[in-house]
């Protein structure tokens, strides 16, 4: 644990691996995409669809399809996730499955552990190293977001580049001196630390900190990125070290791509501007109320988002503590200033939310790691009687048993399980135990790691089964697409109950499926067919039956919080009536806070059969 090597191919390999199967679970195992995870997808296979690498849309349509229904666009973040998912569709030529969309995370994740390993291993050595990338993958909140198909694991992605490349130019060697000119005066030194040259790195990093902004909310990845380095610096209080940084070509070069995408999508949406303003700052002024969340929000979900190491993070703590204070420039200062810098400053605005931490988890895994290897020195000089494999196993084995055998009965999932837990609880903490007490420290990581790589894959599958909530709606609208398929009827998205919701559809249906911004749009003049499917909140029933006869088909089992069984996604079946007076869509404009669902409109305002019977009786 003492090794000052850097990370060896073995490691690096060991690495890459372990992440491969913990994150690749995601890939194989068929579990449903969850609502906020399918904008991501949606948008990349109507990118995949139309080849619009500019907007991302929720219905892109091809050349052949230009007429059907208005362009939706989701203007909420940048595309570089859809590029690369699309990038990664390709060679399959179809971007619909839950799998191609999920091996964009996988890589990322795996990426991101390699970073931080390669970060731990500068600063204290290979041994640990290799733990705290092996920490930061177990790590709850990263192992969740390194299943999911959401833009947040690409944001983690680009931040641990750009701390990265920090860490290289101050702590690994990556920097040129600032270039001072021939001339000795003041003026001309000046001159020199603006316009010098400087290092690869730091032209990298300039770049990378631009890249920041091509993946989530505007300016959100920046900010991220800058917290801890720009705190690392000021505390350093040495101005030579700033200086660096203040180089007018890598500002430019900084400035070029953080605001290229944002300029060329507003000069096809210049209403763009009012998605953007509004979330960030709605999230600073607590106005986009949904996220509000109170001042200790951050620092208790770190407790559970940094799981199973919270326990071990106060030990890395307290054996950081004296350096961080007492070096200026240390890597201790640095692990501090990122690990808690981030969230003090983002509990300042109103709105909150956990994974605004995942791009800040690295250095608590670091933390962890120290902390772990902390704990074994405490363990090894325990009493042999307390670290015996038979302790640990009848001190959780006999809690767990009791515990299952009153409760068991709650626990979703087949009958068996609660027995095989009582017997699992025992042999875990058992072998943990005994891995704890080889001396090397290899024999307990293999098997620390293999238990929790095992525990992970097996709690994913688990709830894809049995716990996870989207997976009731994902069932219905694959039921529904084998109706589709078998009876060849046109099937129309209403989302104007939830965007999410839309969006789910439309990614579970068959290509030719439509989206309909809201109910308004069945009297769209695009809809030749006489008799359709429409996917819709079962409480909708009565205002699609102005539009003719209509009779619900089936609905998912999945009732949302807090609501009741009109709130189910059901299938109907819809013939129009021949009274109906319609009216062309394809060419009304949907703005981007109208597809977000953010403000109201637009309507179709064609005479459904109900009115038109009213106006005949008048």
């Amino acid at each position: 644990m003492t090794s000052t090597e850097p990370l060896s191919r073995r490691d690096i390999v060991t690495l890459i691996i372990y992440c491969v199967l913990l994150f690749g679970i995601a890939i194989v195992s068929g579990r449903p995409l969850t609502l906020h995870e399918c904008v991501l997808p949606q948008t990349a296979r109507s990118m995949f669809a139309d080849r619009d690498f500019l907007i991302p849309k929720i219905n892109g349509q091809t050349a052949d399809r230009a007429a059907e229904m208005p362009v939706e666009p989701w203007l909420e973040s940048p595309p570089l996730p859809q590029w690369i998912t699309v990038a990664l569709a390709t060679p399959f030529g179809h971007c619909d499955s839950e799998a191609i969309v999920r091996i964009g995370p996988t890589l990322v994740g795996t990426y991101v552990v390699l970073l931080t390993a390669w970060m731990a291993a500068l600063w204290y050595g290979r041994s640990l190293g290799l733990l705290a990338g092996l920490v930061l993958a177990t790590t709850l909140e990263f192992t969740r977001y390194g299943w999911l198909a959401e833009d947040e694991i690409y944001l983690t992605g680009i931040v641990a580049t750009v701390v990265a490349l920090f860490v290289k130019i101050e702590f690994g060697g990556g920097s040129a001196d600032v270039a001072s000119g021939s001339a000795r005066s003041w003026f001309g030194s000046v001159l020199a630390t603006l316009f010098g040259s400087r290092s690869l790195y730091v032209t990298a990093f300039f770049l990378m900190m631009g890249a920041t902004n091509l993946v989530k909310g505007l300016v959100f990845g920046t900010v991220m990125a800058s917290i801890p380095l720009a705190g690392f610096l000021v505390l350093s209080l040495q101005p030579q070290r700033i200086a660096k940084y203040v180089w007018v070509w890598g500002i430019l070069l900084f400035l070029a791509v953080m605001f290229a995408w944002p300029l060329a999508a507003c000069s096809r949406y210049p209403d763009a501007f009012d998605v953007w303003y509004f979330d960030l700052f709605g999230r600073l002024r607590g106005t986009y109320k949904e996220i509000n969340e109170p001042f200790w929000y951050y620092p208790v979900n770190l407790l559970w988002m940094l799981m199973p190491w919270t326990f071990v993070i106060p030990l890395g703590l307290a054996v950081t503590r004296s350096a961080a204070w007492r070096d200026r420039v240390s890597p201790e200062r640095f692990l501090w200033c990122w690990a808690l810098l981030v969230p003090a400053v983002f509990t300042i605005p109103g709105g909150k939310h956990h994974h605004y931490l995942l791009h800040a988890l690295a250095p608590w895994a670091i933390l962890g790691a120290l902390g772990v290897r902390e704990l074994r020195s405490l363990v090894s000089v325990w009493p042999k009687w307390l670290t015996h494999p038979g302790i640990s196993a009848l001190g959780y084995g006999v809690p767990a048993a009791v515990a299952l055998t009153l409760w068991g009965n709650k626990i979703p999932g087949p009958e068996w399980l609660p027995m095989a837990l009582i017997v699992a609880i025992p042999i875990v903490a058992g072998s943990l135990a005994w891995a704890i007490i080889d001396r090397t420290g290899v024999r307990a990581g293999t098997v620390a790691f293999s238990v929790l790589l095992v525990t992970y894959a097996c709690g994913h599958c688990y709830a894809a089964k049995h716990i996870d909530s989207n997976r009731h709606d994902v069932t219905f609208l694959k039921s529904v697409r084998q109706r589709v398929e078998a009876e060849r009827l046109p099937i129309l998205i209403d989302m104007s109950a939830n965007s999410f919701h839309g969006m789910m559809g439309l990614f579970y249906m068959p290509d030719d499926a439509l989206l309909l911004h809201n109910l308004s749009f069945l009297g769209a003049k695009e809809i030749m067919a006489p008799e359709v499917f429409v996917v819709a909140m079962a409480s909708l029933e009565n205002e699609i039956a102005n539009w003719g006869t209509v009779e619900a088909l089936e609905s998912s089992l999945r009732i949302p919080r807090a609501r009741t069984s009109k709130d189910r996604l059901t299938l109907f079946r819809l013939r129009f009536s021949e009274r109906i007076r319609r009216l062309p869509a394809h060419e009304i404009r949907v703005s981007p806070m109208q597809a977000m669902n953010r403000i109201a409109g637009p309507n179709l305002v064609p005479q459904t059969a109900t009115q038109v019977d009213a106006q005949a009786t008048q």
